[in-house]
């Protein structure tokens, strides 16, 4: 009977996957505003657009990174881009047309995606 226990505890141990809603970050500051997600209404609409579309082209996640000492907001969603990998928007939402030099390539080297600010992938 114990045996049968720790295998049990084992087996729900190992079976057990981080759930993302646990890791997106709510208490975030960025572009001086606290809860972006929230307060800043190009992101909310993102995100609402996130929750609701059916195309898969919002489907992904946003993080919170710093270029050049700026917040930069980055997604994986499609966009509609047809397939391109991530997106680079500045505080007022606009995409971010970061010319390729030794900088931005040092950036995407070192993105570390630590600070996650919504995702609508479950796994």
């Amino acid at each position: 009977m114990k045996n049968l226990f720790v295998i049990i505890v084992t087996f729900l141990f190992f079976s057990c996957k981080p759930n993302v809603d646990d890791q997106i970050s709510h208490n975030t500051i960025a572009c001086d505003i606290e809860n972006p997600q929230k307060n800043l209404p190009w992101l909310s609409e993102l995100i609402e657009k996130g929750e609701t579309d059916k195309t898969q082209n919002y489907k992904g996640s946003i993080w919170l990174e710093k270029y050049k000492e700026e917040d930069v907001f980055v997604t994986n969603m499609g966009l509609g881009s047809g397939g391109l990998a991530y997106h680079f928007f500045d505080c007022a939402g606009n995409p971010l047309l970061i010319e390729e030099d030794d900088s931005f390539n040092d950036f995407i080297t070192h993105m570390e995606l630590r600070t996650l600010l919504y995702s609508n992938i479950h796994y």
